[in-house]
């Protein structure tokens, strides 16, 4: 990832983070990460990619919403599986956004597989525009700043010194990384259960 983030710049991972946003299965969160690191390494603009980071999340988040005000349901049934969201996800996803609604948008951000489908999602449920924007633009933001900085101060720990600490620190974000989308995964069947509980028949 530092490789490719060497050779084509911040504007590769801001091109992931677009495409994850509506749908395609690309390690953005990683490649933010990676960003943030050799930022600090190699001395490189911490506000460009943050910037770009944003910009591509935000344009992602409306490329989503008019997709799937535009095209429904319907293409997240007949192509979600082949970007992993399959008819489970997103019945859970439908539940959450009905549940939550632009909660749901801002806290789907930061979690794999729902951030996938959060922009889709609400437009094809037709969540009002501004309600939208919010949500996920603050979303976003969060995201994007909380992740460069965290990974920046990192790279900070591996530039200064190899020591105990830097390592430690990399072992916890590798964790963060692996750990949370193994939560979901985990944790899938019992929340399809509770889906099925509260809403016995499919969402439309």
């Amino acid at each position: 990832m530092v490789e490719f983030i060497a050779t084509y710049g911040f504007w590769l991972v801001a091109a992931f983070i677009a495409l994850e946003t509506i749908g395609a299965p690309l390690p953005a969160e990683a490649a933010l990460m990676a960003a943030g690191i050799f930022a600090r390494i190699h001395g490189l603009d911490l506000w460009s990619l943050i910037i770009a980071g944003i910009v591509a999340a935000v344009l992602g988040n409306i490329a989503g919403y008019w997709i799937g005000k535009r095209f429904g349901h319907a293409l997240l049934l007949r192509y979600g599986p082949r970007v992993g969201l399959t008819d489970t996800r997103i019945r859970i996803g439908q539940w959450l956004f009905e549940r939550y609604g632009g909660w749901f948008v801002f806290i789907a951000r930061f979690l794999p597989f729902l951030r996938n489908m959060a922009a889709v999602l609400a437009g094809t449920n037709e969540m009002p525009q501004h309600a939208f924007y919010l949500a996920s633009s603050a979303a976003a933001v969060v995201w994007v700043v909380g992740y460069s900085l965290a990974a920046y101060s990192l790279g900070e720990a591996f530039r200064d010194a190899a020591s105990p600490f830097a390592i430690a620190l990399g072992l916890v974000a590798v964790a963060i990384i692996l750990g949370i989308p193994a939560l979901i995964v985990r944790y899938e069947k019992r929340l399809l259960a509770k889906v099925e509980r509260q809403s016995p028949q499919p969402l439309p």
